[in-house]
């Protein structure tokens, strides 16, 4: 308590001497005077009209001058605009008020002598972890009315002394509201000579010649507002602007701040652990990065120099704590130290698109971050980003565009080539354990990139409790009965390499069904809520301004669907393409699964504003088709109703295979390989004998648990003549594969002649039937989870029987029988007769 108290007194005495540094005294002689008239705006102009902007800078003198007059219209501008404020920095600057007016039906009330002037520590950046020291004077004025002028001047004085009599500033002469009046003055010494670009359109100077300099006057109207659409880029900026400096180039500018980064390098303990064995250089310098990023508190004080000085190495490595400068000067050093070469590198997080622009600046850069080259590669890595993941192949930076390193040879902004594109992958599976009964829902997500950063952050800062609830709610739009069935679960274990963030949920939807509105059915709804939210934009009148996108991304998500029973649907295939974006959607369907995919991909990160109606057209229509439906008629086939073109089809494969077996059994009889003794069944042979009886079952399992002698299969596939094509070449194949095993275990346990040639026929048929079914099946669209791990099974089987069908001894004189009419006999038998 008596701490806390103590540091109480310490900020009121602080904020009393500073309060101190602000005077009530009369403008500085340079200033010129400038007027306004009080023309009356137009109707329905807001709560308040600008009738004059003065601003006036003595660069040499170090102080700049603030001039308004502002009308109020109503009670809302009472409101605004009864208190005037403006911020200063107490570490080098001091204030001064000249004056505070109120004109009133033409008579001026002085406000100054009797005001009092308060200070408040504001910290406009407290929530970014930014302290700045600077202080914000209020005046509150009284009995304020509507119609009243408010007129108020002040100035400041002292340049922050990092600039070292540098001068850099850029002037507005248009804004978004009108203004009756805008005046600019610079003054510049001899030696202070500036340097000035005109932005859209802006207007040229008047140059007046001092003694001591000159006068640079820009006096112009500002009636000419710009209202800027809605969801242009942060970048975008069509107002007329005059960007001034006293830099000729950017290497001045390295000049004047890269000294401030220098540090004596000394070697810092290093503060990850090292495995000399294992981590190569680029482990270690991913370990360094997540140290700086992840284990260093991002927290500043800025006032003074400290907005453009870092604190030393040491000093941030002791505190735990920096701002962006802090962290990327340790991060450099901490590199440097293990032989990379690295510096920091000077970025803006907002206007950084049209940088280059502008006339050199350091007052342009509002972010520090860090260069580095290794292996022959330019890298760029921002330290204030916490829980990245991905090497350095994998290593995302926020899009600057530009940046400016700050090193010896360091002349002119550098090209921040864009990071890798980011992704997101969505698997969803949804068991219906009957019609119109409950169902099991699982969902699978991956996170590429920053977007897998961004995850990782969420569940980091987030309680089980309130992230399960969270996604509760966002499911629950959809599917109002869903509840959890088991705690969300993340994986993480990439983050050091291909940076993937998985998260599995588990549901259960105790009611996914809805009665259809003429009460004929029921149906099943899926929609894609995620895709939905990633293309929810704003609407926007007709424009001429560019349009946010987004950063460009892709989208996957399949939704599958196993139904108790087969459905009767169409394939569909629907595709929306634009320059800026390309959707897909596929509907597909095998036996009882029914497939749902979308895939999106993101191209442009803003489009121009006449493409803008098309495209948000093109979005319309794509969220139209984000859902699917499941319709079950009451009126629907009894799905164990028998369906006779399966009935046809069976008795055909059965009769003509069993037609080739018979055939197969009397007439095949290859002339044995061994010496003909028949050596009774063992040893290795017993395990393709079990697997001979096994796939017997298996085949009868499928063909009766498939549906393929149901009505309904068949119905469900009567759009679609690939499907029922598909069907019946299934059906005949798996009964003439089930009759070719059957014959196969006749003939081993004959032990014949003919057995080993059949047997690698029956491994190479069933190879060769599932890649070929694979590969019909996904030119289809038609997934098959199972397909990797039947190929797997069926390759070794392949490569293990095959070749010991083919040179086993034991085969060969274990099949050495062959068939007669009456009874199979040995060769050895037969040649004695």
């Amino acid at each position: 308590m008596r701490i806390s108290c103590t540091i109480l007194l310490f900020l009121i005495a602080f904020v009393n001497i500073c309060a101190q540094q602000i005077k009530k005294t009369n403008p500085p002689n340079w200033v010129s005077t400038i007027s306004f008239e009080d023309n009356n705006p137009e109707n329905n102009q807001g709560a308040y009209h600008y009738l004059l902007l003065d601003f006036q800078d003595n660069i040499f003198s170090k102080e700049q001058f603030a001039h308004y007059a502002i009308k109020v219209l109503n009670a809302d501008g009472i409101q605004e605009m009864s208190d005037i404020s403006t911020s200063f920095d107490p570490t080098f600057q001091t204030l001064e008020f000249h004056a505070v007016k109120v004109i009133r039906n033409g008579e001026v009330i002085d406000k100054l002598p009797g005001s009092t002037i308060n200070t408040y520590q504001r910290e406009t950046n407290l929530e970014r972890s930014l302290y700045d020291g600077s202080l914000t004077a209020v005046i509150n004025l009284t009995d304020i009315r509507e119609g009243d002028i408010i007129e108020y001047a002040y100035s400041t004085k002292g340049f922050n002394p990092i600039n070292k009599g540098n001068y850099s500033r850029t002037i507005y002469q248009e804004f978004t509201q009108p203004v009756n009046r805008i005046y600019t003055k610079i003054v510049a010494g001899k030696e202070n000579k500036i340097n000035y670009k005109l932005l859209n359109g802006a207007l040229e100077p008047k140059i007046v010649p001092l003694n001591s300099g000159e006068e640079y006057i820009w006096d112009y109207e500002g009636t000419n507002i710009v209202a800027y659409d809605n969801n242009v880029p942060a970048w975008y900026n069509t107002q007329k602007r005059v960007s001034i400096t006293t830099f000729g180039t950017w290497e001045e500018v390295v000049k004047l701040i890269g000294p401030l980064y220098q540090s004596e390098n000394r070697k810092i303990s290093i503060p990850i652990t090292i495995d000399q064995e294992l981590d190569s250089k680029e482990d270690i310098i991913i370990k360094l990065i997540r140290f700086v990023q992840d284990e260093i508190r991002y927290l500043g004080f800025e006032a003074g120099i400290g907005a453009y000085k870092p604190n030393s190495p040491e000093l941030v490595m002791t505190r735990r704590y920096g701002d962006c400068k802090d962290k990327s000067l340790l991060l450099t050093n901490l590199l440097q130290n293990q032989g990379i070469e690295s510096f920091p590198m000077l970025v803006n997080s907002v206007q950084n698109k049209n940088l280059d622009e502008f006339l050199p600046s350091h007052y342009l850069f509002d972010h520090c971050i860090v260069y580095f080259k290794y292996g022959n590669r330019d890298y760029f890595v921002d330290p204030t980003i916490s829980n990245q993941g991905g090497d350095l192949a994998r290593l995302t930076t926020p899009n600057y565009n530009f940046g400016l390193i700050l090193n010896d040879t360091s002349k002119d902004l550098v090209t921040i080539p864009a990071s890798n594109r980011t992704a997101v992958k969505i698997v969803e599976d949804i068991v219906v354990d009957s019609i119109g009964g409950s169902a099991t829902f699982t969902v699978k997500s991956e996170y590429f990139g920053n977007r897998a950063d961004y995850m990782r952050s969420f569940f980091k800062n987030n309680s089980k409790e309130n992230i399960k609830k969270e996604f509760l709610n966002f499911y629950s739009s959809l599917y109002p009965t869903i509840s959890s069935a088991t705690d969300i679960t993340y994986l993480d274990d990439t983050r050091p390499w291909e940076n993937i963030f998985t998260i599995n949920e588990s549901y259960i939807l105790e009611s996914p069904w809805s009665p259809m509105e003429s009460g004929e059915g029921i149906y099943f709804e899926t929609y894609s809520l995620v895709l939905e939210s990633l293309t929810n934009y704003t609407k926007s009148a007709k424009r001429q301004m560019p349009y946010y996108v987004g950063t460009p991304f892709d989208f996957e998500q399949t939704t599958r669907i196993s139904l108790p029973e087969p459905w009767n649907i169409k394939d569909e295939s629907i595709v929306i393409d634009q320059s800026s974006f390309s959707y897909k959607k596929q509907v597909s369907s095998l036996n009882n699964l029914v497939t749902i995919s979308h895939n999106y991909k993101v191209m442009e990160e803003h489009i121009e504003g006449n493409q803008v109606s098309a495209f948000l057209s093109k979005q319309d229509e794509l969220r139209g088709n984000l859902g699917y439906q499941l319709y079950y008629m009451n009126n629907a086939s009894d799905p164990s109703e028998i369906s006779w073109l399966s009935i046809i089809i069976a008795v055909i494969s059965f009769c003509i295979c069993s037609y080739l077996g018979l055939k197969l059994y009397r007439d095949y009889n290859p002339e044995g390989k061994g010496d003909g003794t028949a050596l009774p069944i063992g040893g290795w042979l017993i395990l393709p004998a079990i697997g001979l009886i096994v796939t017997t079952f298996i085949l009868i399992y499928q063909l009766f648990s498939y549906s393929y002698f149901s009505k309904g299969i068949w119905q469900a596939y009567q759009n679609s003549t690939f499907l029922n094509l598909y069907m019946g070449f299934e059906l005949f194949y798996n009964i003439a594969f089930l009759l070719f095993t059957i014959l196969l275990i006749v003939l081993f346990f004959s032990k014949r002649t003919s057995l080993p040639i059949l047997m690698i026929y029956f491994y190479g048929i069933n190879l060769a039937i599932i890649l070929i079914g694979g590969f019909v099946l996904n030119q289809s669209g038609i997934p098959n989870p199972d397909f990797v791990k039947d190929i797997f099974k069926a390759l070794l089987s392949s490569a293990i029987w095959i070749p010991y069908f083919l040179t086993s001894n034991r085969v060969k004189n274990t099949f050495c029988n062959v068939y007669t009419k009456t009874r199979p006999i040995y060769i050895s038998e037969k040649n004695h007769d």
